[in-house]
């Protein structure tokens, strides 16, 4: 008897427990996204040279990536090169999270002054990535405002 009732209990507990995964993946790829482009504005601002960040929508060993490079300035201060690349796996953006979208679809530049533009456009741009659970459950916007203010936000979260 006491194993049937601790089998039913699993039964129901174990959805549960899968959408709780789930979530909290989604939550941690936003927020260690939100946490390499407030870096990135950081490091932008220190040396003084612009510095793009690009989300992949392809993952790579089941892990979103991100490229975090330079953009290049010739002429003294600052000589920034393009030698400064670097990047890395989002965690927890394990096979059940994508990259649904990006707005505008461009790379993302984070500009010496503070402001965030996309590449080739000078003016302050708010910018925005959409990571998304694949069974469609969730969808996290990882903002970026044209000042450089970093948001995350649910529109389909239960409020």
């Amino acid at each position: 008897m006491v194993l049937a009732i601790a089998m039913i209990l699993l039964k129901i507990s174990l959805p549960v427990i899968n959408t709780s995964l789930h979530n909290m993946h989604l939550n941690s790829a936003a927020s260690s996204l939100a946490g390499a482009i407030q870096s990135a504005r950081y490091q932008a601002i220190s040396t003084g040279c612009p510095i793009n960040i690009n989300v992949s929508a392809t993952p790579v060993n089941g892990m979103l990536t991100y490229q975090v490079a330079t953009e290049p300035i010739s002429g003294t201060p600052p000589a920034c090169g393009a030698s400064f690349v670097n990047g890395g796996l989002i965690p927890y953006s394990s096979s059940d999270i994508s990259v649904s979208s990006a707005t505008p679809s461009a790379t993302l530049q984070l500009n010496p002054s503070g402001t965030v533009g996309t590449v080739g456009v000078s003016t302050p741009t708010n910018f925005t990535i959409a990571l998304a659970q694949l069974n469609g459950a969730e969808t996290k916007l990882v903002t970026v405002s044209g000042v450089g203010n970093v948001k995350i936000t649910c529109p389909d979260c239960k409020q």
